[in-house]
């Protein structure tokens, strides 16, 4: 699998940007402590007023400045690492979380799983984006400066509560697949010789699991990518949402928290300034775009090599036919595999 995302330039271009980006979100809080270029007040080189924020896109600010004269690009830069970390911390809690609780009850009788599924289908009809704008609204709205919570606390709280909003559906799909794996020949197998549950686990279920484990993480990075949207649009930003005379305002550089505090100020500006809405919308869109696509290259890579360990076993299977037959039991047969003849791979 390794050596076909080596040779697929999709995955490595999409890698390149990601990994670029998350670099140098990285680097300019090591370099730079996080801070963002301001500029209040524009002047030419003859010392003249030539223009106040917002500022248009220019080769000063390639992306622009917002009300307050920050510089667009810089705070797309510096909110890329909290944008990844938090839909990956997500994502891989969701994860780990359900594969704790799928594994045993996966192990369980028929019975017990048809409770377990039947209460977990309920929580699949509610609207998540509802239920973290009631649980989060009362605990991330702050109309008192002075009043703000530290950082940790109103993270952690926010972390959990998506972490858990999304659990039933992730633990659902897990046991569903594990019970799948259970019927296939080599656990029944496993499982007539003696091997304990978890030996079967380590050795034979997880390693068939991964494939599984990575597309599902990858599929609820983008599902917590657009919560945060959704949340960013009730005025729900990442982190806690300050209340002043002005407006609402984030606590800290996030890509749905800009997203959302810039489309509150765009419907009441004239579409001259939409480039302080549009920077994060686009950016957005083209992050969700990027996961998509690895999801789509990474799902190949898994389905060429089912498709090669198939094609090898259908060969082995022919060449230990064909020895069987022969007439000359001691004569060489050619057992190589080889894939040339094989259809392209799909693309």
């Amino acid at each position: 699998m390794r050596r076909v995302l080596m040779r697929d330039p999709i995955f490595i271009f999409c890698f390149v940007i990601v990994t670029g980006l998350l670099l140098m979100s990285v680097g300019n809080t090591v370099f730079r402590d996080g801070n963002v270029d301001q500029t209040l007040m524009l002047y030419s080189d003859e010392g003249r007023l030539i223009g106040i924020p917002p500022l248009e896109p220019s080769k000063y600010q390639w992306l622009g400045t917002d009300n307050a004269g920050y510089d667009l690009f810089q705070m797309l830069v510096e909110g890329f690492k909290w944008t990844v970390s938090i839909c990956a911390i997500v994502a891989l809690g969701r994860m780990v979380i359900g594969l704790f609780i799928g594994i045993p009850l996966a192990f369980r009788g028929a019975r017990l799983n048809g409770f377990f599924k039947t209460i977990l289908d309920g929580f699949l009809i509610l609207p998540i984006s509802l239920l973290a704008l009631m649980m989060l609204a009362a605990t991330l709205i702050f109309g008192d400066p002075t009043q703000i919570t530290p950082l940790f606390e109103r993270v952690k709280l926010e972390l959990i509560v998506l972490i858990m909003l999304g659990l039933p559906a992730v633990t659902l799909y897990l046991i569903t697949e594990i019970r799948q794996l259970l019927q296939q020949e080599f656990m029944i197998v496993a499982q007539t010789l003696g091997g304990g549950v978890w030996h079967r686990v380590r050795l034979h279920l997880l390693p068939h699991l991964i494939p599984t484990l990575v597309i599902v993480f990858m599929q609820q990075f983008v599902q917590t990518l657009m919560l945060l949207i959704h949340l960013s649009l009730f005025g729900i930003f990442f982190g806690g949402t300050v209340i002043l005379y002005e407006g609402v305002m984030p606590t800290i550089y996030e890509w749905s928290s800009m997203f959302g505090y810039y489309f509150k100020q765009f419907t009441a500006m004239t579409w001259m300034t939409n480039h302080m809405f549009l920077v994060p919308a686009i950016a957005l869109a083209s992050l969700i775009f990027i996961f998509n696509l690895l999801t789509s290259r990474l799902e190949r890579a898994f389905r060429l090599r089912r498709q090669e360990s198939v094609v090898t076993e259908i060969h082995i299977a022919q060449s230990e036919a064909a020895a069987a037959s022969l007439d000359n039991p001691f004569s060489l047969v050619n057992t190589s595999v080889s894939l040339k003849n094989e259809p392209d791979d799909i693309v």
